[in-house]
């Protein structure tokens, strides 16, 4: 999801990525805090805005998140996983940048399940506590 399309200035989603200083677009297309965390879409069951998460996938990967967005109740099952594709992670991202990075992803199936970053099924959601 583009992340520009976060456009109320009152929302603490709008104000964590656009005003805080602490996320920055990397040269990949995709939002990164300054501690290195990915900058996703969640739903309510994980946490508030500017929570971070280290998923775990099958394949033993790794992946540190920051939740910058939150998917609608309306639009997820338990505040989990949407309703339409079942995902769990948004990505969100500077469009224009992630599709030179990541055209397949942007460009034609829409998600990153292919990506060496986000590929394999999520077994675990760890919430990190600072």
């Amino acid at each position: 999801m583009p992340y520009q399309k976060i456009t109320d200035k009152t929302s603490p989603q709008y104000q964590l990525i656009n005003k805080s200083g602490l996320i920055n677009v990397g040269e990949d297309g995709l939002l990164y805090s300054i501690d290195g965390y990915i900058g996703v879409a969640l739903g309510s069951k994980y946490g508030n805005i500017g929570d971070k998460f280290i998923i775990e996938f099958d394949n033993k990967r790794e992946l540190k998140v920051i939740k910058l967005d939150e998917k609608a109740d309306k639009d997820t099952i338990n505040g989990c996983y949407h309703r339409s594709d079942n995902s769990m992670v948004e990505v969100l991202v500077n469009r224009e940048t992630a599709a030179e990075t990541y055209p397949l992803a942007i460009n034609v199936w829409g998600d990153f399940n292919y990506s060496d970053k986000f590929n394999g099924e999520i077994t675990n959601v760890l919430k990190v506590v600072e």
